[in-house]
């Protein structure tokens, strides 16, 4: 009788526990939940950001002034860039403004023109091609280093043709057009003699 007593009690100790196992075991959709979260976890704390500035300066040391003073001002633009992809887990934090390009001489910056209409003159043509080039120049310059630049080679007309082509391609009265492409150079304010780079790096906080 004790013997079979006790038998019934491991049983039912055994059930209990298959029970208890069973309830506590997730489905195969709750287990693909979880492996989904810690894939994004993992991949939110890869999250990372970089954003490289130049600038100029009228010596080394001035340029790399310069240069932290620029990455300071973007630094807040890079940590959101990397948060957007930290925030679920994790906060980013700028971690390195470390300097990628030591001072050297300022190379300047090169701009094209390209002009292609009909119902004009080889003058207009040139013209246009020279100031489009020009304006190029001065705009990429800008945004390169951050300061007024200046025209340091006049624009040039590097070719021209005349040639008639269709008004619509394959129909309609040919027409006499003028092409002409040209370029400049550009750099920054004389008093400007080198440039230098500093990167800013934003990673996500484990």
């Amino acid at each position: 009788m004790k013997i079979q007593l006790l038998t019934s009690l491991i049983f039912l100790s055994l059930c209990s526990h298959s029970i208890l196992v069973k309830a506590a075991e997730p489905s195969q959709s709750e287990k693909q939940l979880l492996e989904e979260v810690e894939r994004r976890r993992i991949r939110a704390g890869q999250a990372e950001a970089t954003e490289k500035v130049v600038a100029v300066g009228i010596d080394q040391n001035d340029c790399v002034e310069q240069a932290r003073y620029r990455a300071s001002r973007i630094s807040s633009a890079v940590l959101s860039r990397c948060d957007s992809d930290a925030r679920e887990f994790y906060r980013c934090e700028i971690v390195a403004q470390r300097i990628v390009q030591y001072p050297t001489y300022i190379s300047s910056v090169s701009g094209f023109g390209d002009y292609n209409e009909n119902k004009t003159t080889e003058e207009a043509c040139r013209s246009s091609a020279i100031h489009e080039a020009e304006r190029d120049a001065l705009s990429d310059c800008s945004e390169k280093y951050g300061v007024s630049c200046q025209i340091t080679s006049r624009g040039t007309v590097t070719s021209h043709r005349a040639y008639e082509r269709r008004r619509y391609f394959i129909m309609g009265p040919k027409e006499l057009r003028h092409e002409c492409k040209a370029n400049a150079a550009a750099e920054p304010a004389s008093q400007y003699r080198y440039q230098c780079a500093v990167e800013v790096v934003a990673k996500a906080r484990l």
